[in-house]
Formats: structure tokens, sequence, C-alpha cells
């Protein structure tokens, strides 16, 4: 579901998803010391929304996607970046090629502890693994009545799953990483109607629904974005993010 999804949903991801606040990003680059001479891997870049951010520090960036479609919109979007297709559990990169793996939005879809092996596996010593996530920040009445649109049915069921999961212990329990620092940013990306539903268009399992469930959902959300008491009449507004990082240097004699 989620390949389909966002294979469907790739213009609609370019579009609406956030980015990632400077502040986490710089923790990446100077935990990882990303230059000139130095390589990251982004893996499932989706369409380069933190590629683009790493490429500015002057590193290599390999950008590893298992979309289609979304490969596409990465190599436009970010040339410079080398582009390949693969997974998380099955890198297309030699052995301690990398001195950062960094997954942004993804982790959750994947067989976390083979992802975890393979990151050891491409990075070199002293390596840093980075997962991040954007978290809606539903203390906002309408991002949470938004959200309980797309949960209405499962349909955001996935989303969930990194709300309140403890990856700092996900990390430990591999063994192959040492002692997790964790970096928080609030933020706010803002927002018009269109965008608002072209967010929701990019979630996954909605982008897999057929047509007039789609169509269904979307104009739920319309409904919301014009009728909802703290958004009625603005044209423009706010929608508050939570970014958490998760950073580690992966052992010596994996």
């Amino acid at each position: 579901a989620a390949a389909d999804g966002f294979g469907q949903a790739a213009d609609a991801y370019e579009a609406a998803r956030p980015s990632y606040p400077s502040a986490v990003v710089e923790a990446i680059v100077r935990r990882a010391a990303l230059g000139p001479d130095r390589a990251v891997a982004d893996v499932a870049a989706g369409t380069g929304k933190l590629t683009r951010l790493l490429i500015q520090s002057g590193a290599a960036v390999f950008a590893v996607e298992p979309v289609a479609a979304m490969r596409e919109a990465l190599a436009a979007a970010v040339p410079s970046a080398t582009v390949l297709d693969g997974t998380a559990e099955a890198l297309p990169l030699a052995d301690a090629t990398v001195d950062a793996v960094t997954v942004a939005q993804a982790f959750h879809w994947f067989d976390q502890p083979a992802a975890l092996a393979e990151a050891a596996r491409v990075l070199r010593p002293g390596g840093t693994l980075a997962l991040l996530w954007n978290l809606r920040d539903t203390s906002a009445p309408w991002v949470r009545a938004w959200g309980d649109l797309l949960v209405d049915g499962d349909l955001d069921r996935p989303y969930e799953w990194y709300y309140g999961v403890d990856y700092a212990a996900v990390i430990d329990a591999s063994g192959r990483f040492g002692p997790v620092e964790v970096v928080e940013a609030a933020w706010a990306q803002p927002v018009d109607e269109e965008l608002v539903m072209a967010r929701a268009a990019s979630v996954s399992v909605v982008a897999a629904l057929d047509a007039p469930a789609r169509a269904e959902v979307l104009d739920r959300v319309r409904d919301l974005c014009r009728t909802h008491p703290d958004l009625v009449g603005r044209a423009r507004w706010d929608f508050p993010y939570r970014t958490v990082a998760y950073l580690a240097t992966v052992r010596h004699g994996r």
C-alpha cells in the first residue's frame, strides 16, 4: 500500500509535504561532520525533501528510493544528488562507503532490524545514523480534526505508528549503534486550503484509494478548511509540526 500510494502521490508529496527545520538539519550535519569529501545515504528519499538540504553541506549525497515516480521527481528537484533504486533493507552501496545514513519520514515502514543492519554495514567507522520525523502538532484543534478525518476507517493508521514509539530504544536494541541523541524542534508550515488538501492527498493510503473514495476524503478535508472555527474566513494559516530526530554513532567492530 505504501509503495502504490506514494507512486500515485509523488506530485502531491512534492507540492504539499513540508521541509525540515534548519535546527534539526544542522544537528545532523554537525554530528556527521558533513562537508566536501564526506558522503551521506538518504534512504527512502522520496522527492528529496531532506536530500536538497543535505546537498547544501557540500557532501556527496546518494538518494536511495524504491518508487520510480518519486525517483523521477527527486532527480528533477536535486540534480546534483546520485539517485539510486533501492530499499532500506538492501542498500545499493558497498560496505563502509558513507559517513551518514539519514531516513526522513519513512523508518516506520521498514523491516527495522534489517534496515539498521544495512545502515551499519554501509557506514564508515564513526558514521552517523539519523532517523527523523515531522510530527503533526495535534494540540491545534484543527490539526487534530484534520487527522481524525484521515484516521477514520484506518486510513491513516500507519501514521500513528510513530507517535509515542521510542525509536531510541529500537536503535539501542539493534546493538549496532552507540547512545542515541534526540533533537527536537517546533515550527510551522504556512498553508492554504489547496495545500492542506494536497497534504491529505499525499498520504499514501489516501492516494491508494479508488477515485470516488479519494474524492470523498478530500471533500471532507475541504469542508474542514471552510467550516472549522479556527479557519473560517482565513486565506492562509499555519500547520504546526514538531520534528524529532534520533542520532547515533555506528559501533566499531559490528
